[in-house]
Formats: C-alpha cells, sequence, structure tokens
C-alpha cells in the first residue's frame, strides 16, 4: 500500500532538487496529515479533507503565505488537487508522489500539466461523445435516451463499452418495437439498471419469456473499466 512508503518518500532528496526545501518539508506534513486523514476516515468520496493551516504553521513554521505558495508547486507536479470553492480543502496523491521521485526525467517533472485527475474527466468525455456519434436514431427524444444511457454506463464503468455495444443495443430496441415511447421507457430501464444489452430491459417490462436472448454480442471478457480502445 503506498501509505507504507510515508517514511522513505519524507524530505526526498530528489523531491529537494525539483522543488526545494519548503516544498519538500510541507510534503512531508501533508504526508503525516494524510495517514491521520485514511485513519479516521474523515475525508469525503472525492479525498478531500480540511487542513488547518495554522496547525501546520506550527509544525512546520510555514506561514500560510508559504504553504499556499508551496501547493502551487504540487498542484503542478500532479499530486495535489485543490477544492475550487475552498482553498483550505485538499485531495492528496501519493501514488503520483511516487511516481514523480522514481521518474528519471526531471526536466518534465518541473512543467505544470493537467493533473491525472482531468486526464482521466478528458479521456471519458471523449469516450461519451464518441459513443454518442455511433446512434443512428434521428427523433430528438429517442437520441437524448440513447445519450443518457451512454453516459451512466460510461460513468458506472462497470463493463467492456465499445461502439458495437451501442450499436447492437440501438438495433435491438428498433426491432422490437415502432412506438417511440415504448423504446424510450425500454432505454430509461437499461440506464437505470446499467444494462449493455437491450433485451434485459425488455424483459423487465413484459417479462413473457418470448424475447429472452439477444443477439450474440462481439466476443468480451468482464472488466471493471471503460475499454481503453473505444476509439
Amino acid at each position: 500500500m503506498y501509505l507504507d512508503l510515508f517514511d522513505e518518500l519524507r524530505l526526498n532528496k530528489k523531491l529537494v532538487k525539483i522543488a526545494g526545501f519548503e516544498v519538500a518539508a510541507y510534503w512531508a506534513e501533508l504526508q503525516s496529515i494524510l495517514k491521520q486523514v485514511v485513519k479516521k476516515q474523515t475525508a469525503d468520496e472525492r479525498g478531500f479533507f480540511t487542513l488547518d493551516r495554522d496547525y501546520v504553521e506550527r509544525e512546520t513554521t510555514l506561514s500560510i503565505t508559504k504553504q499556499l505558495k508551496c501547493e502551487e508547486k504540487l498542484v503542478s507536479l500532479g499530486v495535489i488537487m485543490k477544492d475550487p470553492d475552498n482553498p483550505n480543502r485538499l485531495a492528496i496523491s501519493v501514488a503520483n508522489m511516487v511516481e514523480v521521485i522514481t521518474d528519471e526525467d526531471t526536466t518534465k517533472l518541473k512543467k505544470t500539466g493537467k493533473t491525472s485527475a482531468d486526464a482521466k474527466a478528458a479521456k471519458i468525455a471523449g469516450m461519451k461523445a464518441t459513443m454518442k456519434k455511433a446512434i443512428l436514431e434521428t427523433d430528438y427524444n429517442t437520441r437524448l435516451a440513447y445519450e443518457r444511457w451512454i453516459d451512466g454506463m460510461i460513468d458506472a464503468q462497470n463493463c467492456k463499452f465499445t461502439k458495437a455495444v451501442v450499436q447492437l443495443f440501438e438495433k435491438t430496441v428498433t426491432e422490437y418495437t415502432q412506438d417511440r415511447d415504448l423504446r424510450i421507457k425500454i432505454i430509461e430501464i437499461a440506464t437505470t439498471n446499467s444494462y449493455k444489452d437491450a433485451t434485459w430491459a425488455i424483459n423487465r417490462i413484459y417479462n413473457t419469456g418470448k424475447f429472452t436472448t439477444a443477439t450474440k454480442l462481439p466476443e468480451q471478457k468482464i472488466c471493471t473499466g471503460v475499454s481503453d480502445t473505444t476509439f
């Protein structure tokens, strides 16, 4: 577990060279605080916790102004995130810091870039846009229902999600009924239950046993995240 590496990371010489002694000292204190946050489970669902800046100043002699300056560098390295609504709430990635201090290209580390969270959000947004382009439906309300289904499936990240899945799902719904309201209802049931197979949603409506076998999907293995080969 990354938390087990705290002692090895504290005041790491490479971090001192990259960011300076004050930043390294500040990071060491943040690690100590994070250890207690994890132990007491005081972070929110996004990993943010409230920092007691007066306490940090007493422990490190770093003023609030210097703390904020150190955070600018740590944000640029991608090892902390700050809540835009509250500058005293932080989220810390020890995993990213491990990567920083073990990367041989120190010049690359000095460049400000997107955090891993930003990169992930951008990737997911791109996946959603790509999947939505595969929809053939022209009716506005039905298309919106399909788009909400795509958003829900990708956000759930509980299956291998590709264009082939989108196309098969729409084909199954289209061939089953020409009734627009019924199509939307089927899609909404699939969205609520994270069904990638439309026949499961159809069976939830009628459960007649007459429509229980889905068209075979391209061979897929069960996975726990969105496919990296979606576009």
